[in-house]
């Protein structure tokens, strides 16, 4: 009997040192201030642990303990969190960011053994990241959220070349309610290889003329080592195209161009690209640049002040089309308000074949729907013929 007494009070006092970690394993929610600590401490003894680099760890500590969890909720309460390097997000992840946070990229690490990057979250699990070639198709990471409430900012702070959020080879996820502002030449957020994908009621704001006025604050690419558009030695560089991107009530100011794709991988698609009551003014080029979308609807959306109503830019250009539904959007001072014509990548890429539209009756009849306001052409140009502009080209006027 005394054997069974002392076995069983073993038992209680193992239960009661591990209980609160059971509690806190099940309810997977953590919530930090940029002031906090790491997880449980970790990392703080890291030779690269500084005032540099201190919230990078923090974030970075707690996506990890996600990952062992299966996934969570992190909420960031107010202040600044200052990241340098990219933090790794894993499936089934929440980042909340409460109302007067902000997330600033870092351009110093306080030291030689870890090195500034260009990307602040890209979505892969931690321990999969310095992997090669272990991610394809759409089998990445899944059921990943980012959500602003109140007033959330991510801030590039004009860093050359960074890009905010890094979605390739993902499934299920969100992006809302969030400020994105001052980029140099990246992306705000880059979507390779993505199925069902919500990009809603988020703010895009100001960047820096990128060399060739093309960067868009939402790219649409395939991980391709051909065009080169995608650099992450994880992904196995398969060219597989989105599918199912949901861009919707979204407010687009001072950039480049707003959403697109610059270069595609012949015979790849981007499927069912939905961009819907959103608000684009003042790009330097093309507010929405299509290319190689298939079964894309654009609608309801206000474009207004497209490079100034100079040149040839266009509200809407689109090559390799098909089955394009482009209605009820409103475009203002513009130089031309919608163009499709066939076309082929520049420099990388260009060993791809040309790309060509594909459009129905139903397609025309969609397009006539759209309204014009003070625009050097008041009809949409759809060119049939690969660099022929003088003829092979309906006008569909937009008059009413």
């Amino acid at each position: 009997m005394k054997s069974v007494i002392k076995l069983l009070s073993v038992l209680l006092l193992l239960l009661s040192l591990t209980a609160p970690e059971v509690a806190e394993a099940s309810s997977k929610t953590y919530t930090i201030t940029a002031k906090s600590k790491p997880y449980k401490g970790n990392m703080m003894n890291y030779s690269t642990y500084n005032k540099y680099t201190k919230q990078y760890y923090l974030i970075r500590s707690y996506l990890e303990r996600l990952e062992k969890t299966g996934g969570g909720k992190l909420v960031l309460k107010k202040g600044t969190y200052t990241i340098p390097t990219t933090l790794y997000v894993p499936s089934n992840v929440t980042i909340v960011l409460k109302n007067g946070v902000k997330i600033v990229k870092g351009n110093k690490t306080g030291s030689g053994k870890i090195k500034t990057t260009n990307t602040i979250f890209q979505l892969i699990r931690p321990s999969h990241a310095p992997k090669k070639g272990i991610k394809g198709g759409y089998k990445g990471e899944k059921n990943i959220t980012f959500i602003g409430e109140g007033k959330a900012v991510i801030d590039l702070k004009y860093s050359k070349d960074t890009i905010a959020i890094v979605a390739g080879h993902n499934k299920n996820v969100k992006v809302e309610n969030i400020t994105f502002q001052n980029m140099n030449s990246g992306h705000f957020i880059e979507v390779d290889a993505t199925d069902k994908m919500v990009i809603k009621n988020n703010k895009f704001l100001n960047s820096k003329p990128s060399p060739g006025k093309n960067k868009e604050a939402v790219n649409l690419d395939t991980p391709d080592k051909v065009t080169k558009g995608w650099g992450h030695a994880w992904s196995k560089y398969d060219k597989t195209p989105n599918r199912d991107i949901f861009i919707e009530t979204n407010s687009f100011k001072n950039l480049d161009r707003a959403i697109g794709t610059h270069k595609y991988s012949e015979g790849k698609y981007h499927d069912k690209v939905i961009i819907r009551y959103n608000n684009i003014e003042k790009t330097r080029q093309d507010a929405i640049r299509v290319m190689n979308w298939s079964n894309a609807v654009i609608e309801h959306n206000v474009i207004k002040n497209v490079a100034g109503r100079a040149g040839t830019y266009r509200g809407i250009f689109a090559s390799g089309a098909i089955n394009p539904e482009f209605r009820h959007n409103t475009i203002e001072n513009a130089s031309r308000p919608i163009v499709f014509m066939p076309w082929k990548n520049i420099g990388t890429g260009s060993s791809y074949k040309t790309t060509y539209n594909q459009i129905s009756d139903q397609n025309i009849e969609s397009l006539k729907t759209n309204s014009v306001k003070d625009v050097n052409e008041d009809f949409i140009r759809i060119n049939y013929e690969y660099n022929v502009f003088d003829h092979s080209t309906l006008k569909l006027s937009l008059t009413k």
